[in-house]
């Protein structure tokens, strides 16, 4: 873990005519690359805070942090600090009241004010009584005030994993033989894409399927809250396909397959999915890979494409292909899909590799029912072969009916392989994307149409030292590099300090055309942890970069961006102690 280090403030002494005023505007000061404002989220209920987490407050580099004021209103010295006919040497007061946030280059301060009654001149101790877990302050306890000062900041560092609620505080004065209390409440609030420490427990849900060997590969958002997690369970060469539905807190939700579980073993073979989309109407379609014949598991078995489709109870959706799962067995290599959409009529949209003779780059298209739509390319089936090996990881369905494909290619300097479709199959020779790159190899994991026709992907570059760092690029409507993008077409990242690693697990477009992208970071030792990146529109700015590292050993896989602004990321994690991965899920509050 790496902690978070903000530098101490002096003190800073004021005139006796201002010693009333208790609330001091300070410029929020951050020494590194980029700068981070903040908005008024909503205040959710308070929730106990669990765990403590390493921070990283910029791309490679740590940052020094600025110190925000609060701004309580003022109180009046003389009336503060003591109780009612006592008399002490001296007086303490400052705002009854803070708000303070989770960022990771700024603290909240507030101005403490000390009002000596002569004769005494001595120095005061300041410290504060009644700090909640996981929210400590900026300067060592306790802070001195020396003679010749009647004032000084008093910062305030909630980290992400402090719980949300109002906590009454104390601060406590000690001078000259007196101890002087002032009654002080410190509300604690979501930060920009922090951590939702109110999710779970500290923010991090575990859901307990009761299965071993779980692989979380996608995640999807119901429009209702729920989750569906989708991968495999079971050892390599045994594996049976994984589909499981969390309520909206992260639990099992009981009223999907049994205790929010789906199970299916094709043909007692090796079976995954990569792939998830949520249809309109709450079932659900996944798409993979299994061991099986063409929806059959007699005669000899390759592997194979594989789709399937459950009703919003989890039961197999028998209008799809009479059994709700479909194989096809496209030659007698390997074949399978990694990433699955629907189009404007339904149809189902799939993107994987199938090996005729080199591996090439797969689309299939079938009807909603499950049957292979010859409209395309006359059976259903198209390819394209850009290298030798070539294969694709994601899809968009357009609304022309043209299918675009990113994934990996041998025929590419970047090893970027970008192809679109038209509507019957033929391969669209109006776009054309070529690199001539040769610095990196980059590996889509997501992509996106823009609504001016350009296409954004995210991904992991590797590099040829093997150090690897998050990766977006932007092209033109036509396949071209968009230069428009940070100046190349291509932008690079990390989260991690000097000689760590990121990839990307997922990404989303905000209204503002800013961009919030998830990966899975890890630092120079090989330590995991959950990298949540802001980059700007433009691709030449990391707006916002923050590390978060769970309890145990985390692998981020997958996230989305829901319809509520919320980036919900799912994995797996080995906890502390430990052997067998479980499954985590996880989200940040909107930007």
């Amino acid at each position: 873990m790496h902690p978070f280090r903000i530098p101490s403030l002096r003190g800073r002494s004021l005139s006796p005519r201002l010693r009333s005023l208790t609330a001091l505007a300070l410029t929020v000061v951050a020494l590194g690359t980029v700068g981070c404002d903040s908005e008024e989220p909503s205040k959710p209920p308070p929730v106990t805070p669990a765990r403590d987490a390493g921070v990283d407050a910029g791309p490679g580099e740590g940052t020094d942090s600025g110190v925000t004021q609060g701004d309580g209103g003022t109180v009046d010295p003389t009336d503060a600090g003591v109780d009612a006919g006592v008399t002490t040497s001296f007086r303490i007061s400052t705002v009854p009241e803070l708000t303070a946030r989770f960022d990771p280059k700024t603290a909240t301060s507030v101005l403490v004010d000390v009002l000596r009654e002569p004769p005494f001149t001595a120095g005061v101790s300041l410290s504060v009584e009644g700090l909640p877990p996981h929210v400590r302050t900026v300067q060592p306890l306790p802070v001195i005030i020396p003679e010749t000062e009647n004032s000084t900041p008093l910062g305030f560092y909630p980290d992400e994993f402090a719980a949300y609620g109002r906590f009454p505080l104390t601060l406590v004065g000690l001078g000259g033989g007196d101890r002087v209390e002032f009654p002080f409440t410190l509300d604690i609030q979501p930060g920009r894409a922090a951590l939702d420490s109110a999710f779970g427990t500290g923010g991090v849900a575990m859901p307990a399927l009761g299965l071993t060997s779980v692989r979380i590969n996608a995640v999807a958002a119901q429009s209702d809250g729920k989750w569906v997690l989708v991968g495999s369970t079971g050892s390599t060469g045994l594996r049976d396909v994984l589909v499981a539905r969390l309520l909206p807190d992260g639990s099992p939700d009981t009223s999907f397959g049994s205790q929010g579980v789906v199970v299916t073993d094709v043909c007692a073979g090796d079976d995954y999915v990569d792939a998830v989309t949520v249809l309109s109407d709450g079932r659900i379609l996944v798409a993979g890979g299994a061991l099986a014949g063409t929806n059959t598991c007699s005669g000899t078995k390759y592997q194979s494409v594989l789709l399937a489709r459950y009703t919003s109870t989890g039961a197999p959706d028998t209008t799809f292909g009479g059994t709700g799962v479909r194989t096809f067995q496209l030659s007698t290599g390997s074949s399978t899909l990694h990433a699955v959409t629907v189009d404007t009529n339904g149809r189902i949209v799939g993107a994987g590799t199938v090996q005729n003779g080199n591996l090439d780059l797969l689309v299939i298209r079938l009807l909603p029912t499950g049957e292979q739509d010859t409209t395309f390319s006359g059976d259903g089936v198209a390819s394209a072969n850009p290298g030798q090996e070539d294969d694709g990881l994601c899809v968009v369905a357009e609304s022309d009916g043209k299918i675009m494909v990113a994934g990996t290619t041998s025929g590419n300097f970047n090893k970027v392989a970008l192809e679109r479709f038209n509507a019957d199959g033929t391969r669209d020779r109006s776009f054309n994307y070529f690199t001539d790159l040769r610095s990196v190899e980059i590996t889509p994991r997501t992509l996106h149409r823009l609504a001016d026709g350009r296409w954004l992907l995210g991904g992991r570059a590797v590099y040829s030292d093997g150090s690897m760092k998050a990766a977006l690029a932007r092209v033109t409507a036509t396949g071209s590099e968009d230069t428009s993008f940070n100046g190349t077409g291509y932008t690079y990242f990390t989260t991690a300090f000097i000689g760590g690693k990121d990839a990307v697990v997922g990404t989303g477009l905000l209204p503002d055309g800013t961009l919030a992208v998830a990966t899975w970071s890890q630092d120079d030792s090989g330590a995991s942890g959950l990298g949540v990146v802001h980059v700007s529109a433009d691709g030449a700015t990391v707006l916002r970069s923050h590390r978060t590292e769970l309890p145990g050993d985390e692998k981020p896989t997958a996230a989305v961006l829901d319809s509520a602004g919320f980036l919900r990321v799912a994995g797996t994690q080995i906890p502390e102690g430990q052997t067998e991965a479980v499954p985590f899920v996880t989200r940040f509050h909107p930007y």
